[in-house]
């Protein structure tokens, strides 16, 4: 049997190949969503290109997935499962929340009680240590990262098996943790009626905090896109610099409210093509500098292990995996009967 595999992000569509049930994913493409009208024209091109043929497709979308007509939640693509299911004439459709497909790829972080064995998985992983701390597997891990959007998903271990949980949590109401953070509220306040973490923690929440310097500092305006911001931040360009730093700033904090609200102490892993380009910001210190200010709470939020996923193909990785993972095709697969 072989499967089409996607991730579909809310500004590129990755697609993928998987021959059989033991192969790994091949044939890679990457899309640019604008390009194209539909998620079926993206695939239609891609089947054509490889000359593949498939019954079988397991799909990654940024947004929520739950009911029959999908609508991504930063791009104009949108779709309906049945209708997808019937023109491309598949047995099963798998359509999931692409933290989930990316969160699912860790769950061997959970599963595995060997710790030299678990110094082997970090490899396979390929994950970079940012924090050091004791992963407790009894309870939850934090799978989240800045792309589009804000992406947030929690896994946890019931039994043998690793159940993910999907949320919105980049939609969750910024919440300011210094009187800068304060001011950068206030701003936004004037041109937004709400602002999420997902507004400062994303790609266009860099471009929005590097106009928020510009206009701060009285700068000359640039209008420019995240990634000529991240170049300007490796040549020392102090907006930038302010810019992505206090992005990283921002997103502790929403790690740290989600630690409070569901544990989290088997570790956060953070995805995402964003914080690998811009790993050299993204230390420890930021972590440890927003624990510090809860005093009463420090040595339970410094002990959780906070690691980097430097794999961009882990949501299609992730799709593999939970397309062939038997909790899923029981809950979320649907067949064409």
């Amino acid at each position: 049997m072989n499967l089409i595999v996607a991730d579909v992000g809310g500004t590129n569509a990755r697609l993928a190949f998987q021959k059989n049930i033991n192969s790994e994913i091949c044939l890679i493409e990457n899309f640019l969503c604008t390009n194209f009208k539909s998620l079926e024209d993206i695939i239609t091109v891609y089947k054509k290109k490889h000359n593949i043929i498939s019954e079988n497709m397991s799909i990654g979308v940024a947004g929520p997935c739950e009911d029959n007509d999908v609508v991504l939640s930063n791009n104009h693509i949108k779709f309906n499962k049945i209708e997808l299911l019937k023109c491309f004439k598949l047995k099963s459709l798998l359509v999931i929340n692409d933290f989930v497909s990316q969160s699912f790829t860790f769950k061997d972080l959970l599963l595995e009680q060997n710790k030299e064995k678990s110094e082997i998985l970090f490899n396979k992983l390929n994950l970079k240590k940012i924090k050091n701390g004791t992963s407790r597997k009894i309870s939850t891990l934090l799978v989240t990262g800045p792309g589009t959007g804000l992406g947030v998903c929690t896994l946890k271990k019931i039994g043998n098996h690793v159940i993910p949980i999907p949320g919105e949590g980049g939609n969750a109401c910024f919440s300011p943790n210094n009187s800068e953070q304060i001011e950068i509220l206030t701003h936004f306040l004037k041109s937004h009626k709400y602002v999420s973490f997902e507004d400062l923690v994303s790609g266009r929440g860099i471009k929005n905090l590097f106009d928020f310097y510009q206009n701060k500092n009285r700068s000359q305006k640039l209008n420019i896109k995240a990634r000529e911001i991240a170049e300007l931040a490796n040549e020392k360009d102090p907006n930038a610099i302010s810019a992505i730093t206090q992005m990283y700033k921002i997103f502790a904090t929403s790690i740290l409210n989600g630690i409070f609200l569901n544990g989290f102490r088997a570790g956060v892993v953070i995805c995402g093509g964003i914080s690998i380009k811009l790993q050299n910001f993204l230390n420890q210190n930021i972590f440890i500098d927003e624990f510090l200010k809860i005093d009463q709470y420090f040595d339970y939020l410094n002990d959780i292990p906070i690691y980097l996923s430097k794999n961009e193909s882990n949501g299609l990785i992730g799709a593999k995996e939970c397309f062939h993972d038997s909790y899923f095709k029981k809950t979320y697969m649907i067949y064409n009967k």
